[in-house]
């Protein structure tokens, strides 16, 4: 529903939600004001509308708050999905020293081209919701060394190495499954939807409640605004983790690659 945004700078992409909700502000200033045209107020009108205003932007915040709370843990989800695939890293390269020499530059050789791959091209990948099969073949090609090391192999520390580096391979997978789970994840359209309406329902009960007053019907509407298109800003800014201004970074991955 914002995908257009995510292409903007950080700044752009504040002001188009903020001109968003003030387009829904204006459309319901406009409903309201032919409303009111078409069907006079009675002497009760403000008065129904004072409770009204209450009534309507708690369901408002409360849902808005729910929708916050799935965007944060998606996010905490791959922050953490992340640290683990390189705490794996980290473990398998520390298991690799004991292996022979050419064994060793050979593990280095296709953990090294992981990390590169996943860096420089699986991360953009992600954005758009799509993997890397060519660093979903070097974990392959990684296991696959670790088993054929164990099973021709009589050395003890030799074949506890091996364990040790399929164990770890398969924590890499595991953390890597999970980052790319997250990657797909999205705010779905019908909560979008559902917060789009209470905001505009809460719009036409401002402008009803301040119509006749031009002052604090601007102010109003245009607080409405600002308010709840920074809310919209931050919750549109984190749905997708590995996309926009506040992408996870693969810091802790590429500090893995220089030191290795």
């Amino acid at each position: 529903m914002f995908d257009f945004m995510y292409d903007l700078p950080e700044w752009a992409m504040f002001v188009s939600c903020v001109l968003l909700v003030g387009g829904l502000s204006a459309a319901a200033l406009a409903l309201m004001y032919a409303l009111r045209r078409l069907w006079p107020p009675g002497s009760h009108g403000p008065n129904m509308v004072n409770t009204m205003l209450s009534g309507i932007l708690l369901p408002t915040g409360m849902v808005i708050t729910f929708v916050a709370a799935d965007i944060w843990q998606q996010d905490a989800k791959g922050r953490t999905a992340v640290e683990k695939e390189a705490v794996a890293v980290a473990d398998t390269m520390r298991v690799v020293k004991f292996l022979p020499a050419d064994l060793r530059e050979q593990v280095t050789g296709v953990l090294d081209d992981y990390i590169r791959e996943v860096v420089e091209n699986e991360w953009p990948l992600m954005g758009e919701g799509r993997a890397s099969q060519i660093a979903e073949d070097q974990l392959e090609t990684l296991m696959v060394i670790s088993v054929r090391i164990e099973a021709g192999t009589d050395g003890l520390g030799v074949q506890r190495a091996a364990e040790a580096l399929r164990r770890y391979t398969m924590a890499i997978e595991k953390a890597r499954n999970q980052r790319l789970l997250v990657s797909h994840s999205r705010v779905m359209p019908t909560k979008w939807i559902a917060v789009l309406v209470l905001l505009f329902v809460a719009a036409c009960v401002l402008s009803e409640l301040h119509m006749t007053q031009r002052r604090p019907l601007i102010l109003s509407l245009t607080l409405f605004s600002l308010g709840f298109g920074a809310t919209l800003y931050l919750i549109a800014s984190f749905d997708r983790p590995f996309t926009g201004t506040t992408i996870i970074e693969p810091t802790s991955l590429s500090v893995l690659l220089v030191r290795g």
